[in-house]
């Protein structure tokens, strides 16, 4: 199931204009063309798609306008035929863990009035001053420890634990709540807080909640070693998955997050079936999506772990 949901708008596209063609509003001169143009667009989707690379085909060799209608009519309906294995990505994001416990920056009381994200979420930051870096990080361990998993999490584990191959957990915490909760296979979009990573050879291994001063790499023994956190201005590898995810998932539910760091309501429009639940109304946010519940995660996980149910269980 290649980027499902990509190429259902573009097969969209490629009907629109097969109709156009049909009508006479447009000559094969320009239909080709067109054809091409949406090949060239989308041609990062399309690395492997025999279907759209026939019909390609077919159009530049002038075949016949029924066979051409044909396949995209084909194309379009299966595109849009719901799959046999239904799959949903649970997006969560800091509101799930601050029901633990967990800090966020953006909390009324949170990390923002204790500190300059810049000196100590950056690239820069840590460029300048190292120390300060590891402290802030040695100091989030720390508070982690304490934390337990919430109904929230429990109620995301469950799932998961169910239907396996049929969910994906990403999330934007660093926390290992959700893996304390007996949740398989999450996907930590910003990397973890209780594991570090060599700066010589990448390897990343597991601290736990101890401090790094004076660890050292057990892969090359370098004490060059520093936060396993995705930091402002750096890249963030798994954000290839998270697309990856999005192109092949049917259902999307998001469960806290503001959406200021990763544009879910955008993602959200992708999506047939969508669902939200964040504390506080957001009208920049919550139209995009077809259920929006304004509550706690705690509060709201019977109605989630039911609406989810109602697609997997068919």
């Amino acid at each position: 199931m290649l980027h499902k949901n990509t190429l259902k708008y573009l097969y969209q596209d490629l009907d629109a204009l097969i109709r156009q063609y049909s009508a006479n509003q447009i000559d094969r001169f320009s239909f080709v063309s067109e054809v091409e143009r949406l090949k060239q667009a989308n041609e990062v989707i399309l690395d492997g798609n025999e279907d759209f690379a026939e019909l390609v085909e077919s159009a530049l060799l002038e075949k016949e306008y029924e066979i051409l209608e044909q396949m995209a009519s084909t194309a379009l309906e299966n595109a849009k035929a719901p799959s046999s294995a239904i799959r949903i990505l649970i997006l969560t994001g800091a509101g799930i863990s601050a029901e633990s416990g967990v800090r966020t920056f953006r909390d009324s009381d949170g990390l923002w009035e204790e500190y300059d994200v810049m000196e100590v979420c950056s690239v820069e930051g840590f460029e300048r001053n190292p120390k300060l870096v590891a402290d802030f990080y040695d100091a989030r361990r720390r508070d982690i420890e304490s934390k337990h998993p919430n109904a929230a999490h429990e109620m995301v584990a469950r799932l998961k634990q169910k239907y396996p191959n049929q969910i994906d957990v990403l999330t934007q915490n660093v926390d290992d709540l959700f893996e304390r909760a007996g949740c398989p296979d999450v996907i930590h979009l910003h990397g973890t807080l209780t594991d570090l990573r060599c700066e010589e050879c990448q390897c990343v291994f597991e601290i736990g909640y101890k401090s790094q001063i004076g660890v050292i790499c057990p892969a090359c023994q370098s004490e060059n070693i520093r936060h396993n956190v995705v930091m402002f201005g750096e890249e963030a590898p798994m954000y290839q998955k998270l697309q990856q995810t999005i192109d092949e998932c049917d259902v999307f539910v998001v469960i806290g997050t503001s959406g200021q760091v990763l544009n879910v309501g955008w993602y959200a429009q992708w999506f047939e079936h969508s669902l939200l639940n964040n504390l506080d109304p957001d009208d920049s946010l919550d139209p995009y999506f077809k259920v929006v519940y304004h509550e706690k995660a705690t509060e709201a996980t019977e109605k989630i772990e039911v609406y989810v149910e109602k697609f997997l269980s068919i």
